[in-house]
């Protein structure tokens, strides 16, 4: 299946208010990272059945995108809070690479609650001045 097409049904699923489980699963290999919070980046429930499958922002913010991450949905701040939707997902800039020596999303970009964005290098510094 071409991704245009993917896309396609996607579209018309969600607007028919029912989103096919296969595309939750094809649609987050598009994304940087998935593992930890699976279906929760994109839905307001952990496994997205016919009836429930409404989006957080992030997935709106991702479907709004053209179901693509870049860095433009990289440096955004779908849920509100303080980090970026790369920052979360831990591809700061949206190249669709996992950064340094993250192996997996920081927090979630559809569930506000990231309230500190510190480098590794800003957090050793900190460190050292309570020492």
């Amino acid at each position: 299946m071409t991704r245009q097409l993917q896309i396609a049904i996607f579209i018309l699923a969600m607007v028919a208010g029912s989103v096919p489980a296969w595309a939750t699963s094809a649609l987050m290999q598009e994304l940087p990272a998935s593992d930890r919070y699976r279906c929760l980046i994109c839905h307001t429930v952990q496994d997205p059945g016919a009836a429930e499958g409404e989006l957080n922002p992030f997935g709106q913010a991702f479907l709004d995108n053209g179901l693509k991450w870049d860095e433009k949905l990289a440096q955004k701040r779908s849920d509100g809070d303080n980090c970026t939707n790369g920052f979360e997902l831990g591809d700061e800039n949206g190249d669709g690479e996992l950064d340094g020596d993250v192996t997996e999303e920081r927090s979630n970009p559809g569930e506000a609650g990231c309230t500190l964005q510190l480098s590794k290098e800003s957090w050793t510094r900190l460190k050292t001045l309570f020492r």
